[in-house]
């Protein structure tokens, strides 16, 4: 299985692009076009096993580990979220069980300028989609 580690098209990750990004629609345009960099879940694993419970968008999420790396791949169809989902995901990317679990998304949230910005609806579902990753370990 392929993760969904996305590949920006510069050296900068896309979360340094989000971050440094001026005004809040710069950033709302950084983050969505952040989105794109993530590889589509395939339809067979968008089934209810794999969706996210308390997502105000819908949100589907496979987690594994190889050899001893999380692995992960994500899709909404909400263009916000999927660039929230590659965030998350980039920022996971090669971390271990251990790293997974002590990840701390409201200090990351912060870290991007980011925590300020999200609504309650999608701050609480990204919670979810955190805790469904770390609830995997």
């Amino acid at each position: 299985m392929a993760d969904c580690t996305p590949h920006p098209p510069s050296s900068r990750t896309l979360a340094s692009t989000v971050q440094q990004a001026r005004g809040w629609d710069n950033q709302l345009r950084a983050l969505m076009l952040a989105g794109k960099h993530l590889p589509i879940l395939p339809e067979d694993l968008r089934t209810a096993e794999h969706e996210v419970q308390g997502c105000e968008s819908q949100v589907w999420l496979q987690v594994s580990t190889h050899q001893g790396q999380i692995q992960l791949q994500a899709f909404s169809a909400s263009k916000i979220v999927r660039g929230l989902l590659a965030l998350v995901c980039e920022a996971l990317a090669g971390k271990t069980s251990e790293q997974v679990k002590a990840f701390d998304l409201p200090a990351y949230l912060a870290e991007i300028n980011l925590e300020r910005h999200l609504s309650q609806s999608r701050n609480n579902g990204l919670h979810q989609v955190m805790q469904a990753i770390q609830s995997r370990f």
